[in-house]
C-alpha cells in the first residue's frame, strides 16, 4: 500500500476514534423528561392547617333588656311630655314588662304611672319585632286638693329593630300604649282613658 493511502486510513481511523466520545458526550447533556407534569394540579387546603374565615355568630337574644326613651301623654286637659323606662325579662317569644313613666310629676295634672305586662314577640329570631303586651298597672294623677290613685288597664303595641351591632343586643323601637282607668279615684274627671306614644332604645343583658 502507497504512503498517501496510508496516511488517509490513518487520519480517517484517527478521526472516527475521537468523534463517537463527542456523541456519547452530546448525548449525555440532555436530562430525561421529568415524572411530573409541566402544570402542577391544584390540591385542597388540609382543613387542619388552613383555617378559612368565618363570619361572626348572629347575636343571640337576651334574657333581660333595659330600655329608656321620651313619652308622650295624650289626655285631657292637654298632652305633656315625660319619661319611659321598662324593664323586659323573656329572650324568646314571649315575657314579662315592668315599666314605669313620669310626666310633669309635681305639677297640676301631673301623673306617674307604673305597669306590668305580658308581651308576645310575632318577630323572634328576625330583625324587626312587632310585639303585642296586656297588662295590669296604677297611676297616681297629681291635682292641688288631692293626688288620685287609679288602677288601671293597659294594652301595648310596639315595633323594635334589631340594631347591626356585633354581640350585643341592642333594639330601636316605639310604643303606643293604651291606659284605661278600671277603678277611678278622686272624681270622674280622671275616668278617661289616655295614650302614651314612647320611643325608646334598648340593651339586653
Amino acid at each position: 500500500m502507497s504512503s498517501p493511502l496510508r496516511r488517509f486510513g490513518f487520519s480517517l481511523l484517527l478521526g472516527s476514534v475521537c468523534w463517537f466520545p463527542r456523541a456519547a458526550l452530546a448525548e449525555a447533556g440532555f436530562a430525561d423528561p421529568p415524572d411530573q407534569p409541566l402544570v402542577q394540579e391544584y390540591e385542597a387546603p388540609n382543613p387542619e392547617v388552613y383555617t378559612p374565615y368565618s363570619e361572626p355568630s348572629p347575636t343571640q337574644p337576651s334574657t333581660v333588656r333595659v330600655s329608656v326613651g321620651p313619652t308622650l301623654r295624650v289626655a285631657e286637659p292637654k298632652t305633656n311630655g315625660g319619661l319611659y323606662v321598662a324593664l323586659d325579662v323573656g329572650a324568646r317569644a314571649a315575657g314579662l314588662r315592668a315599666s314605669g313613666s313620669w310626666v310633669r310629676t309635681s305639677t297640676e295634672h301631673g301623673i306617674s304611672q307604673y305597669a306590668a305586662e305580658l308581651w308576645i314577640d310575632f318577630g323572634a329570631g328576625r330583625a324587626l319585632h312587632p310585639i303585642l303586651g296586656a297588662g295590669v298597672g296604677v297611676a297616681r294623677v297629681e291635682r292641688e286638693e288631692q293626688t288620685a290613685t287609679l288602677g288601671i288597664g293597659v294594652l301595648r303595641g310596639s315595633v323594635e329593630y334589631l340594631l347591626p351591632v356585633a354581640g350585643v343586643d341592642a333594639r330601636v323601637g316605639i310604643d303606643a300604649i293604651g291606659c284605661v282607668p278600671a277603678t277611678p279615684g278622686g272624681g270622674s274627671e280622671d275616668a278617661s282613658p289616655w295614650l302614651l306614644a314612647v320611643g325608646h332604645v334598648g340593651v339586653g343583658f
